[in-house]
């Protein structure tokens, strides 16, 4: 929209944020018949949904790359996930793929491709380890009984005893077989935690969003998923205006009552949404962090996740024919997860383990004609990127470049001489687009005593200030911010009994 374009200056609810957990959030409470404003800083909206386009120098060919989706999960039929965008009427709206196989996972003593259904998964890892077959249905009966609800509707018994787990304290009481182990924490890096330190309790329902609730990718990627979003808001006469950032939220006589930004102006509602990170929502924008004085403990607290190296790169050729034939694939460096550690805490990459993936197989007829979008990533401590100076920087990006191309030229030798596009994203990328601390791409880190329940709640102790996306409840990734949006819409809901907040326009104090 240009920003000649007259914008009304008070709305009912404003989210600041088009992460997927303030576009479902707004989604839900534009429908509802109130009028929502979204404010975002980027060009695009979706935050990590988003895409960007890159044209090769000299030619009409354009490659469009998704930020960060490679798979989604529980949209099988009546999956959590799939009730809640049917409710919305957002599933209606996009086409997916479904795939039989997760993922391709590799280490020095297994390769195999694992299946999405539960049930094969189960028999795969029985026949390939058939010595530790007890232990596998064992582990795999604790997974029925954790996806499945309890007698009461709520979570199972077997669910509430991983509250307090690492993953590594789950494996270790059904089977202790390193390649088992490692194959089945295959997905830790969704998480961004190791498995000793990274919580059961979150690992194993991402675990069952996938192998009980299906693998499936958006049609159109991560921006068709947040364009539809945008849609809605807008065809319930909410507004979603881009390149409008945020610089603080205004509050009279310790309520919410408007939003400044850089170029726009002020806005008034007297309920805002933000899907900011809790750090920059209470410190930076609030006008009066100690109105949120009760909130700030834990805001404050909890540990910031990991950050990310992502190589996004297009090249010449099919590359499913060429030496990439898995839609994702995660390789293990070791089966010793201190090795690990110890290349993320100091930027060994050698000793890290790597994630590639062949968009064409994801989503095809998505790349340009004859050629493929390759992504590879490697998990990143955000905080070593920070303080450098632009020469080393340039430097440190220079190195993980070469890095994850080297990773993808182990399955095509001649990468280098195809590549027309590549794009680096580092930790300080990801913060310059999100504006999470540290560049965290999944919030606070998902610990067992950060995980879900220990984060700050959606509702603040400010009236009319909520928050939703990965700094709140349940937790962070596509199907954790979706949830979270829609569970602070219901917040609202709640608060104002059922009703639309009031109505009356709050004015400008000055």
């Amino acid at each position: 929209m240009s920003k000649s374009q007259q914008v009304d200056s008070h709305w009912d609810v404003i989210v600041i944020g088009s992460g997927l957990g303030g576009l479902s959030a707004a989604t839900r409470l534009s429908q509802s018949g109130l009028r929502v404003l979204v404010l975002e800083q980027h060009e695009f909206s979706g935050g990590y949904a988003h895409h960007f386009l890159r044209k090769v120098r000299g030619t009409k060919i354009v490659y469009d790359f998704d930020v960060a989706l490679h798979q989604t999960g529980d949209l099988a039929p009546g999956r959590q996930m799939n009730r809640l965008l049917n409710s919305m009427g957002v599933l209606e709206q996009l086409k997916v793929n479904r795939f039989d196989i997760a993922y391709r996972t590799r280490g020095p003593a297994h390769d195999l491709q694992i299946p999405a259904d539960a049930d094969d998964y189960e028999a795969l890892l029985c026949d390939s380890y058939p010595e530790h077959a007890g232990g596998v249905r064992d582990l795999f009966q604790a997974l029925r009984e954790i996806d499945a609800p309890g007698p009461d509707g709520g979570m199972s018994p077997t669910a509430l005893a991983t509250l307090n787990l690492s993953l590594q304290d789950f494996m270790d009481q059904h089977v202790r077989d390193e390649r088992i182990q490692a194959i089945f924490a295959t997905l830790w890096g969704y998480l961004g935690l190791l498995p000793s330190e990274a919580s059961a309790f979150l690992y194993t329902r991402l675990w069952s969003s996938y192998h009980f609730g299906g693998c499936f990718y958006f049609q159109g990627g991560g921006q068709a998923l947040a364009d539809t979003f945008v849609n809605l808001i807008e065809a319930n006469r909410g507004r979603v205006l881009l390149r409008t950032a945020v610089t603080g939220i205004g509050t009279h006589g310790g309520r919410i009552c408007s939003v400044e930004t850089k170029k726009r102006g002020t806005f008034h509602a007297p309920v805002v949404v933000s899907n900011a990170s809790a750090p920059q929502t209470f410190h930076d924008l609030l006008d009066d962090p100690g109105l949120a004085s009760a909130d700030l403990e834990r805001v404050d607290g909890l540990p910031i996740a990991c950050s990310i190296h992502q190589a996004y790169v297009g090249i010449r050729g099919d590359a499913a024919k060429i030496g990439m034939p898995d839609r994702g694939a995660f390789f293990n460096h070791s089966y010793d997860w201190s090795d690990e550690a110890e290349g993320l805490a100091t930027s060994d990459y050698s000793k890290q383990g790597w994630l590639t993936g062949n968009h064409n197989i994801a989503d095809p007829g998505h790349p340009p004609p004859g050629r493929s979008i390759l992504h590879a990533a490697v998990l990143a401590r955000g905080d070593q990127w920070m303080d450098l100076d632009e020469t080393e920087y340039r430097e440190k990006k220079r190195e993980i470049e070469e890095h994850l191309i080297d990773k993808l030229a182990l399955a095509i030798p001649d990468i280098r001489e195809r590549i027309e596009i590549c794009e680096v994203g580092t930790p300080r990328t990801m913060m310059r687009y999100s504006w999470n601390p540290q560049g965290s791409i999944y919030g606070y880190a998902s610990t067992p005593t950060s995980h879900s329940i220990h984060r700050p709640d959606a509702r603040t102790s400010v009236p009319g200030l909520y928050l939703a996306g990965s700094w709140t409840f349940p937790s962070a990734g596509f199907t954790g911010t979706m949830l979270s949006g829609y569970r602070t819409a219901g917040l609202i809901f709640e608060d104002h009994e059922g009703s639309r907040p009031d109505p009356q326009r709050i004015r400008d104090p000055g």
